[in-house]
């Protein structure tokens, strides 16, 4: 049985992706689909492994250690039943959005997070999922929605501390692949997939879209407009911040023009790391009409078997070439 954690991230479309999923359940049950999404997750089974790392209790502890043998259990239980992909679909595994704006980085307890969540899944997790998404529309997306929640309108000096921020993409997916190195790690771009939920799904598990799916064209959780965020603003009564918005009907860009331009020279950069082959690492998705990524399965196994064999493992320098390297799509 394959278990492909799919871990995002936050504003890349996963809410669309989990409600397909929940949309076409029985129909994917009968060809050996099953899925654990947040709402199932977040109630119980991933009790005490959400949290914070720094903030974990003695009894949040023994609640990871418990959630850690019910999802073994569980598991072992969709493979007894004949299940063929079992796709885990949880966000805030990585980290919640929230804690991303608080702190003004990147996913900055990933490597905490995928510790815990390795006594769960190690033994049984074969594929992982992650989607990026340039800086600039990542941050303002995230940024939009926290407004919308009733936060504070960013300053230029949290805009510039964002900009800035050292961790990147390619941080993440070194730390996922250190955290996980059997398994497939499969990254593409939010621009390649979005609004695509069906071929997110022919990538995870290899099937096709011959099944009678529906809602594949259903978004939800969409990025706010300006015009929405200013109207909510003004109700709010923060007058102070209304010169941040235009007012139009677009989404929102709080970064101006040069902010924009660094943080998409940023995005540049890791997309070129993941077209070359990212140090092994991961299988990069460019062309999701034209890629199966299962044909690349031994490829990753062989990759990750050189890397754990290397003292220079997990360096990040843009160019660096491995043997094992190469893009997919």
């Amino acid at each position: 049985m394959d278990v492909i954690l799919h871990l995002g991230s936050h504003r890349t479309g996963t809410t669309t992706f989990q409600s397909y999923l929940a949309n076409n359940e029985q129909t994917l049950k009968r060809v050996g689909i099953v899925s654990w999404r947040p709402k199932r997750l977040r109630k119980g089974m991933m009790s005490g492994l959400l949290g914070r790392p720094d903030q974990v209790t003695p009894h949040g502890f023994k609640r990871a250690q418990r959630a850690c043998g019910l999802i073994r259990m569980e598991t072992e239980r969709m493979e007894r039943l004949g299940v063929e992909h079992l796709i885990v679909s949880e966000e805030n595994m990585i980290g919640a959005m929230r804690n991303n704006l608080r702190q003004e980085r990147l996913y900055p307890n990933l490597a905490a997070r995928m510790d815990r969540f390795r006594g769960a899944f190690a033994e049984k997790c074969t594929r992982i999922v992650l989607a990026v998404r340039s800086y600039d529309e990542f941050w303002a997306s995230s940024l939009g929605y926290a407004v919308a929640a009733g936060h504070s309108v960013p300053m230029k000096g949290q805009l510039d501390r964002l900009v800035t921020q050292p961790r990147r993409w390619r941080h993440m997916v070194t730390e996922l692949s250190d955290a996980f190195p059997a398994a497939h790690l499969v990254v593409w771009p939010f621009e390649a997939v979005a609004g695509q939920p069906e071929k997110q799904l022919r990538l995870m598990t290899g099937t096709n879209a011959a099944l009678p799916l529906k809602g594949a064209r259903a978004w939800h959780h969409k990025g706010h407009t300006d015009a929405d965020l200013r109207a909510l603003v003004a109700e709010r009564g923060e007058n102070e911040a209304l010169p941040l918005f235009t007012g139009k009907a677009e989404r929102w860009m709080p970064f101006d023009r040069a902010q924009q331009t660094a943080l998409r020279a940023q995005y540049a950069s890791d997309i070129r790391w993941l077209k070359n082959g990212a140090d092994g690492c991961a299988s990069f998705v460019q062309n999701p009409d034209t890629t199966d990524i299962n044909e690349e399965d031994q490829w990753l196994a062989d990759a990750a078997a050189e890397r754990r064999a290397s003292p220079t493992r997990g360096h990040l320098h843009d160019g660096q070439d491995s043997k094992a390297a190469r893009q997919v799509g």
